[in-house]
């Protein structure tokens, strides 16, 4: 299993409760940290493709994804490493811009932000 993190925000309260609520359902053994109006939610996957997809379907189901509409504000990013190289953290949008996630990431210090991401992929989520 592999460990991903969630960066999200939604404009409509709603919207944010949703998502919330079905990540929750999908992925029961998660752990979730909250740093300067910054949500994060920590969870493990067989391989980035299952999570992608998972989340994906989440989103769909909400109306929203690539293929829909979201918010002018809204983004979901899935951070990860890989096993070949374990300190770099990646990232992948689900929705949103790079611009929208890195103003709302910088308003944590680098070192911060970077450690509520690092805590998550290295919890273990089977022992939950």
């Amino acid at each position: 299993m592999e460990n991903f993190v969630l960066l999200y925000h939604f404009d409509k309260q709603e919207k944010q409760q949703q998502f919330e609520q079905s990540l929750k359902k999908e992925f029961p053994k998660h752990r979730e940290d909250h740093s300067n109006g910054l949500k994060y939610f920590g969870f493990s996957e067989k391989a980035e493709p299952g999570a992608v997809d998972k989340v994906s379907t989440i989103l769909t189901t909400m109306g929203m994804g690539r293929e829909g509409f979201y918010g002018l504000n809204d983004f979901v990013a899935l951070y990860f490493t890989r096993d070949k190289e374990p300190d770099v953290v990646k990232r992948q949008l689900l929705i949103g811009t790079k611009e929208m996630v890195d103003p709302g990431a910088e308003d944590n210090t680098n070192d911060a932000h970077r450690s509520s991401i690092k805590r998550l992929l290295e919890y273990n989520y089977q022992q939950a």
